[in-house]
């Protein structure tokens, strides 16, 4: 044979081999069904957890749950809505939202900024000066003056709008959909459709139907238009293409009488508006400002300050704690305050905030900003606790980060239903190896936490970390939670490689910490070592050759150095139908996790469903940022600050 058929040979055993390590996948399901998902106890409930704790003469299990978030106003309220419905006792679990004291100082300093360049403007002293924050707070404080002249429309209007149903939303809801409508009317300069405007409603408020959706949506419509002419207005900006785009496509008003009618009330209102603002004093205009300001760009320290004051005197709600994270805070569990900025971690935030938590709880659970656990992980854990007592330490459960899967590039989407698959079916047989903690969706025993001294904020992957200090210093291994928790993952390629770049790099770095600790059980750590070095540093290497062998294929082809003649016509029709089955499968976990993914309208659907066919271009990105964090550790250029990860508006 030939150099290009022993070539062909080669790949074709390749190919073979990685398609049976790919079955892997199915054995990993079948574990994991049998071991735990099939196993959960039936039943659960809060009755069958009263009556487990009355035969046992106690109190049912205590939880305090931990949501680190700095710089997370995006997602926030949405967290803490899920977490306070989970099935469990209210009386019996408590929330707290760690924010840190940093973004309020941000904030104030931003703001100061954006009120300055806006005041001279307002009172006609100069032209509009800024960004897109300048032009989202001016757009803010329009919105509320618009709201404000809801007596105006609803006298001008009469019955034709659902007025009524307006009202029947919080203050803060109705600013917070008339300004995204606004804005993206502005934005799109009047090419939004119905069906975008409509989802601006229906994620500020889920609960609503689509009946109520659409009665709503006109009336939002009616404050909207005024808002945007009198935004142009004041920019002294051209609107005639822009009104008649709004009156066209987004009212849907063809006809131009109607059209005339439309923008004839629309500018009454606008100069009702404009009269107002002209007449205000500087000191008004700052007021305004302020509060346009919290509209437009809030803190997180705000909306969980207006959810705690919600919450407050609600027996059907648990306790929402807001703790602040000190500018200056050392890091420790038992740490103090330095007097100096010290730089912020999610470890360094959680260790903070352990002092406050209710010393009755005797579980401390870890979710991120945008998590949306399962209602009844709570009375898992607590049935593991009443049923084993206290050789239950710590559990990890499964994570799916797709919930932002329609507002993702192709590679995001890719990445983020492989990693739901490798949380829900991998992880339980990793965890008979490894001590895997990731991050969130994670229960430890509050005294374990103590013990081992809370996290380590020094390192970047804290989670990983802390699974190893548990058992190497602990004693206590990690155990599968059958619940998962769905989250978001990173929207575009840049987020998405600098996280998992933090990741590899956070890898190695525990990797070294480890093996520099002298004070460790050697057994113990001779294990974890060999083990983490296999399935971190050996297995990267590996998955980047393997994600570059098409590359190496297409080469070899156009070189002509593959002489497919080798097999015959069916053989190389069998390989291509067997190319197929990793496209068959993405599709199969496509709609395995369509239930976790947030709604959003059909176009949207449309074209990224049709980014999945993607498959064979975007596997080539997916390793490249651990391959990256080898790189760079080799350099001496690994990353050491921790950096957050951006979040997809909820």
């Amino acid at each position: 044979m030939s150099t290009a058929q022993w070539l062909y040979i080669a790949l074709i055993v390749t190919y073979l081999v990685l398609f049976v390590i790919f079955l892997r996948i199915f054995y990993w399901k079948r574990f994991a069904d049998n071991a735990y998902y099939k196993r959960r106890p039936t039943g659960l409930s809060p009755t069958l957890i009263e009556s487990l704790a009355t035969e046992q003469s106690r109190e049912i299990p205590r939880f305090a749950i931990f949501v680190p978030a700095r710089n997370e106003a995006d997602v926030i309220e949405k967290t803490v809505d899920h977490l306070a419905r989970l099935h469990y006792s209210p009386d019996h679990y408590e929330i707290l939202v760690v924010t840190d004291e940093k973004e309020t100082m941000a904030a104030r300093e931003e703001r100061a900024k954006i009120m300055a360049n806006l005041t001279p403007f307002l009172h006609g002293e100069g032209p509009f000066a800024g960004g897109e924050s300048e032009e989202s707070v001016l757009l803010a404080l329009l919105s509320q003056l618009a709201l404000e002249e809801a007596d105006l429309a609803e006298k001008t209007l009469g019955n034709q709008l659902s007025l009524q149903a307006v009202r029947s939303l919080s203050p803060s809801h109705r600013l917070t959909i008339l300004h995204e409508t606004v804005t993206r009317l502005v934005r799109s300069e009047g090419k939004a459709d119905r069906a975008e405007l409509c989802s601006v409603i229906r994620r500020v408020k889920p609960t609503l139907t689509s009946d109520e959706i659409n009665r709503l949506y006109p009336t939002f419509l009616s404050f909207a238009f005024p808002t945007v002419i009198l935004a142009l207005q004041l920019r002294k900006q051209s609107g005639e293409i822009l009104t008649n785009r709004l009156m066209s496509q987004v009212a849907q008003a063809s006809q131009p009488l109607t059209q005339k009618v439309l923008t004839s009330l629309s500018e009454t209102v606008s100069h009702r508006m404009a009269k107002r603002l002209h007449r205000a004093s500087i000191e008004q205009i700052g007021n305004w400002l302020a509060a346009a300001c919290v509209v437009a760009m809030p803190t997180t320290q705000e909306i969980v300050e207006r959810k705690r004051l919600e919450f407050a005197g609600q027996r059907d709600l648990p306790s929402l704690k807001h703790v602040e994270v000190p500018y200056d805070f050392d890091g420790y569990v038992d740490g103090v305050c330095t007097g100096h900025w010290v730089p912020s971690t999610k470890g360094r935030a959680l260790n903070w905030a352990f002092r406050f938590a209710d010393p009755r709880a005797e579980v401390w659970g870890f979710y991120d900003a945008e998590s949306r656990p399962d209602p009844d992980v709570l009375l898992y854990v607590a049935h593991r606790r009443l049923m084993v007592g206290e050789k239950f330490q710590i559990a990890q459960g499964p994570v799916y980060q797709i919930r932002n899967f329609w507002q993702t590039g192709p590679i995001s989407k890719v990445a983020g239903l492989y990693q739901a698959v490798s949380h829900e079916w991998m992880i339980p047989w990793l965890l008979r190896d490894v001590p895997f903690i990731g991050g969130t969706n994670i229960f430890a025993a509050r005294d374990l936490m103590l013990q081992i001294g809370g996290f380590d904020d020094t390192v970047l992957t804290e989670d990983m970390e802390l699974g190893a200090r548990a058992w190497l210093k602990g004693d206590a291994w990690p155990e599968f939670l059958p619940y998962a928790s769905s989250e978001q993952t990173p929207p575009t390629y840049r987020a998405f490689y600098r996280q998992r770049l933090r990741w590899g790099a956070g890898y190695l770095q525990v990797y070294d910490k480890l093996k520099a600790d002298n004070s460790l059980p050697a057994d113990k750590k001779k294990h974890l070592l060999r083990t983490y070095w296999w399935k971190g540093q050996v297995s990267w290497v590996a998955l980047q050759i393997v994600a570059l062998l098409p590359i190496l294929v297409i080469i070899l082809q156009v070189n002509g150095l593959l002489d497919t003649s080798v097999l015959p016509d069916w053989g190389n029709y069998m390989l291509q139908v067997f190319g197929t089955a990793y496209l068959f499968f993405t599709f199969w976990c496509f709609f395995h996790y369509y239930k976790y993914m947030d709604p959003t309208p059909r176009s949207t659907r449309v074209v990224g469903f049709a980014q999945l066919f993607l498959l064979p271009v975007t596997a080539l990105f997916l390793q490249i940022p651990y391959s990256g964090a080898l790189v760079l550790k080799a350099i001496g250029r690994a990353p050491k600050a921790w950096v957050k990860t951006p979040r997809t508006k909820e």
